[in-house]
């Protein structure tokens, strides 16, 4: 979700509306180009792809050779093929010259042709082209090529013993066909719409299967266009018993309507359902894809129809990143007409079945990943549920537009005080450590006047791995790296609210049904409020002024009331407490 659409779901001023149609009409795209890494003429080594350190030196020299003689990227390519070729001694055999006849136009680099590349490598030809390209580049068309050990543990239990024919649809230089088990490459296909990368990893299957006189079976098209009726592919025409890859990230800009409706428009998401329609029944289909398909909303979509069509099996979480890339990655195992209950989750090297109902506890089928002990507490903490924040008031934070010159550090006539993120702490705010001179007009963005001075309002940190809440009855302004609530649950007031809000058992919640690093107004609306009585809403509200009083050992006394409200047992309560404090069993 972009942070405007976020925003349009909390109450904003029609100063703010008017501020936002004025910074869209304005055209000098500078905070998008510092943000947009699709402009970024930079190159990244890809660390996690070469297989010797000690390679790096002429991966480099390489490219410096490249650029220093103007040489096209396909025609250093081709000519270091050919020297790969040659050195494997299949240079000349009839079936190697008719793939390579494929590229005629393409021009021979002499030197290249004859330099001697090194043999320690998984995919020498792909490192160098992942190097070359910039990072603009690569992000544009979503080239991060997948490790040997990542493809590796993908396909690890595929089995080729009878014939099993594989697919890859976005193969890149061939990372998951370089390491197919098959015999035969005849049973291997692969699709990109990268005409260097098809090169490359026609190359590779070449040397890989260099005993034997075959043609790859890889084309070069479009695969999500391939199944329009102009553009009809013969590989559309076959149905495998394996499809695996590591599809391109990345909202696109066209729409792939005759494949299906996907809300967020998302790359992946599209290759998955369009691959899983080539599959065999009882087939194995296995994407690498960005961690955010897990819990991110804008991907209930491709979660919907992993669950309800394309039979869960697994979901295997890494630890490591791509160079250049700031997200993790999971891979996930769906088997077609397979009909499950449970799923496996594998991660840190450990295993464990997971119940494929937990899923369904939150409304955007949030891959939350519960245990048996972690389900159990949720459907305890959701059976005294009654009420929710739905009817409450949101608010954002103040946007300036310009925090260097709208934003004081030190009083002065005019100003006023106003409160970041840093200053809320659970239940409390530290003394405000900025000014502003409040004039809406000014402001990028404002939220209605009567929210920022209600007489009672409770503000949160937005970025943030824990819901921390505080509580704000001075009518005091805030910048937007805090969000505001004015909660409304019946038979709570606004300090009972918020003592549920700064609880282990409500942090636990999130954390285990939302898994965000961000405290969103969509995920608090699903928190479930128990009903209770007057007599103990009242004593939560005693004990909350008590912690507003300066006696923060009576936050205990809270977390003790409130648990006790839920009928938890102790081994449940400490595993809540172990968990909310990042110690696993």
């Amino acid at each position: 979700m972009s942070a405007h659409s976020e925003a349009m779901e909390y109450s904003i001023s029609k100063a703010t509306a008017r501020n936002w149609k004025k910074l869209n009409s304005k055209s000098t795209g500078r905070l998008t180009k510092r943000a947009n890494k699709r402009n970024s003429k930079r190159r990244i080594f890809p660390f996690e792809y070469i297989c010797n350190k000690n390679n790096i030196s002429f991966v480099q020299n390489t490219i410096d050779y490249i650029d220093e003689n103007g040489i096209d990227i396909i025609s250093a390519i081709f000519s270091l093929g050919i020297s790969l070729l040659k050195q494997a001694k299949i240079y000349e055999k009839w079936h190697v010259a008719k793939v390579l006849n494929e590229y005629s136009d393409v021009a021979i680099i002499e030197e290249l042709s004859s330099t001697r590349l090194p043999n320690d490598e998984f995919d020498i030809l792909g490192v160098i082209y992942q190097s070359y390209l910039y990072e603009g580049k690569k992000n544009i068309i979503g080239s991060y090529y997948t490790p040997q050990k990542i493809a590796y543990n993908m396909i690890k239990n595929f089995d080729f013993s009878n014939g099993e024919l594989f697919l890859d649809p976005c193969c890149g230089s061939g990372a998951f066909l370089l390491t197919i088990t098959a015999e035969n490459p005849n049973q291997i296909f692969g699709v990109d719409n990268d005409k260097v990368a098809v090169l490359i990893s026609k190359i590779n299957m070449l040397l890989k299967y260099k005993d034997i006189e075959f043609v790859p079976q890889i084309y070069c098209f479009d695969f999500l266009m391939g199944c329009s009726v102009m553009q009809k592919h013969s590989v559309f025409e076959k149905k495998f018993d394996y499809i695996a890859t590591n599809p391109p990230w990345g909202a696109l800009d066209y729409n792939y309507s005759n494949i299906c409706t996907i809300a967020s428009k998302e790359t992946f998401s599209y290759f998955f359902i369009k691959s899983f329609d080539l599959l065999k029944n009882n087939g194995t289909i296995r994407f690498l894809f960005p961690e955010s398909i897990l819990n991110v909303k804008a991907h209930k979509d491709i979660r919907a129809f992993i669950l309800d069509t394309a039979g869960l099996a697994s979901i295997t979480i890494y630890d490591t990143m791509f160079s250049g890339v700031t997200t993790g990655y999971v891979d996930i195992e769906c088997r077609k007409n397979a009909v499950k209950d449970k799923f496996r989750v594998c991660t840190g090297g450990e295993k464990r079945t997971v119940d494929i109902k937990t899923i369904y506890e939150t409304e955007n089928l949030v891959f939350n990943l519960l245990s048996d002990n972690d389900f159990s507490i949720v459907r305890i903490v959701k059976s005294r549920g009654k009420f929710s924040l739905k009817n409450s008031i949101w608010a954002l934070g103040i946007v300036t537009g310009d925090n260097k010159r709208k934003i004081f550090s030190k009083s002065h006539e005019g100003l006023e005080k106003i409160y970041t993120g840093k200053e809320i702490q659970p239940y409390i705010l530290r003394p405000a450590q900025n000014y502003i001179l409040y004039d809406r007009a000014k402001l990028q963005q404002v939220a209605k006047e009567e929210i920022y001075r209600a007489p009672e309002k409770l503000v949160y940190k937005f970025i943030s791995n824990k819901l921390i809440f505080a509580y704000d009855d001075s009518a005091s302004l805030f910048l937007n790296s805090a969000n505001i609530l004015i909660p409304y649950i019946p038979s709570m007031n606004i300090k009972t609210v918020m003592a549920f809000l700064n609880s282990s058992l409500f942090q636990f919640m999130y954390i285990k049904l939302f898994g965000e690093v961000k405290i969103l107004k969509g995920n608090l609306i699903e928190l479930p409020f128990p009903e209770i009585s007057a007599t103990e809403n009242a004593k939560l509200s005693s004990l909350v002024d008590e912690v507003l009083g300066g006696d923060s050992i009576k936050q205990e006394a809270i977390e003790k009331f409130i648990f006790s409200i839920y009928g938890l047992t102790n081994e449940q309560i400490n595993y809540i407490r172990r968990t909310v404090n990042g110690k696993t069993d």
